[in-house]
């Protein structure tokens, strides 16, 4: 039995809403005290599942687009376990070093590299599954990776 379809949408949905809500930066919102949490937890379930993903995903070797879709799952995971490690320092004892990572200018452009990662990864992982041509708005990314 298959887990990894189980498992995966989970973590895309929390990581992507993450995503989101690290690039807002409006005051109001900014000045809530809970925002902070809510990041947080988005992160750290989300990277949480995104393990379990990862771990039940296919081990296929010699087939381009699985290895190409591992390739970009592990740099997702990798991207948002940094994030969400950083978030649980943050919140257990903040340090300056998960403060560093925390400014804006750090925490903002990781959570877009982790957005795209996740997109690439999901839509190759559609590829997969449904085959190249299922997405059109994935053509040009499927066209830079050499996917077609």
């Amino acid at each position: 039995m298959d887990l990894h379809p189980i498992f995966v949408h989970f973590p895309v949905a929390l990581l992507t809403i993450y995503a989101v809500l690290e690039c807002i930066r409006f005051r109001k919102v900014l000045e809530k005290p809970y925002w902070f949490y809510v990041k947080a937890m988005f992160v750290i379930f989300g990277s949480l599942g995104s393990v379990a993903a990862y771990i039940t995903g296919p081990d296929v070797h010699g087939a381009p687009l699985v290895s190409m879709h591992q390739t970009f799952a592990t740099i997702t995971l990798i991207i948002f376990a940094i994030i969400g490690i950083t978030y649980l320092l943050e919140w257990w004892k903040p340090s300056r070093y998960s403060l560093f990572v925390m400014r804006p200018y750090i925490i903002i452009p990781l959570a877009i590299l982790g957005l795209i990662a996740v997109t690439v990864t999901g839509g190759l992982g559609g590829a997969i599954v449904y085959g190249t041509h299922f997405d059109p708005f994935m053509a040009p990314i499927f066209k830079i990776l050499g996917v077609y």
